[in-house]
């Protein structure tokens, strides 16, 4: 455990920076997003005032009232949403290929320390998982404080409040962040968890047996992916009508289970037995 601690650390600090930038980059697009939303709708609207010679309250109820979810429609919100899951989908082959990256790779190094090959591989997925997780926190974090400041700048008779709850589970992008329900964020992020494990496996397959090995971890990922999609296609193809969505939905955990079991599993034979330096 002392030496999973020990690595699960040097993971984190290393990729510490760039996931700083991250948070940075993520803090000012959507800030700047929210600023530019409001002031785009107070500019327009005092325009519309002034040339027709209109109140505030009749400029809302002519033209509409503005709320929070129209800044979080804007390129700057879901831009930096999808910036933040391309960054860490990458840093999923990335945290494998860096140590065989250059003439003196560090891999032979971290492949030969004292400890289970395990450990290391481990340490590797549980801060896909932290990074995952805190991004997530962050995300959800910074939702009360565009609503506050967004407020701050539409004067509440052009402004339509939407409570949090409202805002997230309506944005296509956030209710997928933080689901609703328990039972949601446990599928969703089981998913992804599954998906980063077989990726995994992909990758400790192409070092295997490199060009051989590319090959099996495609042909890998995409029997992993029919298989968890079979019941679904039993149910809508083969056996119409057949399995309940509640049976569709067990099957596909059951098989989810297995699969990340295997996966494991596999993982685990091809460090200690294949992968080579």
């Amino acid at each position: 455990m002392n030496r999973y601690g020990k690595l699960l650390n040097w993971e984190i600090v290393r990729f510490s920076k760039f996931y700083g930038a991250l948070l940075v980059i993520t803090l000012f697009s959507q800030f700047f997003g929210i600023w530019l939303e409001a002031n785009s709708y107070m500019n327009r609207a005092e325009e519309m005032m002034d040339r027709n010679s209109i109140s505030a309250v009749q400029y809302a109820a002519q033209y509409g009232k503005t709320s929070i979810t129209n800044g979080y429609s804007s390129i700057w919100i879901e831009g930096s949403i999808s910036l933040c899951a391309a960054s860490l989908l990458l840093y999923i082959f990335l945290i494998w290929y860096k140590e065989w990256f250059g003439k003196s790779t560090f891999a032979y190094r971290l492949l030969m320390l004292p400890t289970s090959r395990m450990n290391v591989y481990l340490a590797k997925l549980s801060t896909i998982v932290l990074f995952v997780l805190g991004l997530i926190a962050f995300q959800l974090m910074l939702v009360p404080i565009h609503i506050s400041v967004f407020d701050a700048m539409i004067p509440g008779e052009f402004r339509q409040d939407v409570p949090i709850p409202e805002l997230i589970h309506h944005h296509p992008l956030l209710k997928m962040l933080a689901p609703k329900y328990f039972i949601e964020f446990v599928l969703y992020y089981g998913a992804g968890a599954m998906g980063v494990v077989v990726l995994f496996t992909a990758i400790l397959l192409e070092r295997s047996f490199r060009y051989k090995g590319i090959a099996a971890g495609i042909l890998y990922s995409v029997a992993a992916l029919l298989l968890i999609l079979l019941p679904v296609i039993i149910a809508e193809v083969w056996v119409r009508n057949y399995l309940f969505p509640s049976e569709v939905l067990l099957l596909q955990i059951i098989i989810g289970i297995c699969i990340t079991g295997l996966s494991l599993w596999f993982s685990s034979y091809l460090l200690r037995k294949k992968v080579t330096i």
